[in-house]
């Protein structure tokens, strides 16, 4: 609205700053508008969708090849026993070797020795190259070996006690020690002879112990192998 006329309008005073009293000190802030922090900062823009595309599988399908044609199968013709050949049955309580060892140096014309193989599992009583017996036996495990080599038994007991870390049996039969503390005797505290079992010693049937100690003596041969 227009002043009334006859009034003077006053002249807008420049601001003057006011003078500061001592003491006092000026602290200056400046504020960023919002509209310049949406500027310097602005909303990113979403990410575009991905599209599904028809390409190829990763892993192509495998065309099937050729398969060339198999041989026929020849069937194996029957073997026949050919005249002068000897021909093994394997029969468990009583095997007859493949092969006769060969003789030991130490045993003259039928003399008695024990062979024992520790790979079959098996004790065999010759007279000379003459297989007189045979039977399974078990010996010595992995953690305790039988020991291999040639021997010959120092001494006979009817029965003995036997002892160890984890172990006690009394009144062993038919023992009969071929080195240190390794023998051959009978054994009535299991049946699972043809398997390793043994602390060391070659355990035998009782009945087949009682065979053994009555045929061999002391000085009889016994040789231990694979």
């Amino acid at each position: 609205m227009a002043a009334p006329l006859g009034v003077a309008t006053p002249s807008p005073t420049p601001f003057q700053p006011r003078p500061l009293s001592p003491g006092f000190a000026v602290s200056l802030q400046f504020v960023t508008p919002a509209a310049t922090l949406a500027l310097a900062s602005p909303i990113p823009s979403p990410l575009p969708s991905a599209t599904p595309t028809s390409e190829a599988p990763l892993e192509a399908t495998p065309t099937p090849e050729a398969i060339a044609d198999l041989p026929t199968p020849t069937p194996f013709a029957p073997v026949t026993p050919t005249p002068g050949l000897i021909w093994v049955s394997i029969v468990p309580d009583t095997p007859t070797p493949a092969f006769l060892p060969p003789p030991l140096t130490s045993a003259g014309a039928g003399e008695r020795w024990i062979d024992v193989d520790l790979s079959e599992q098996r004790l065999y009583a010759y007279e000379g190259d003459t297989l007189v017996n045979s039977f399974v036996v078990s010996t010595g495990t992995w953690q305790y070996p039988t020991v291999k080599g040639t021997f010959k038994i120092y001494v006979k007991l009817r029965d003995a006690d036997m002892s160890g870390p984890d172990y006690y049996l009394p009144s062993v039969p038919y023992v009969m020690y071929f080195y240190k503390g390794y023998g051959l005797h009978g054994t009535y505290w299991h049946n699972n002879f043809g398997v390793p079992m043994s602390h060391g010693c070659v355990n035998l049937r009782v009945s087949d112990a009682a065979w053994l100690f009555n045929w061999a003596s002391v000085g009889t041969v016994v040789r231990v192998h694979d």
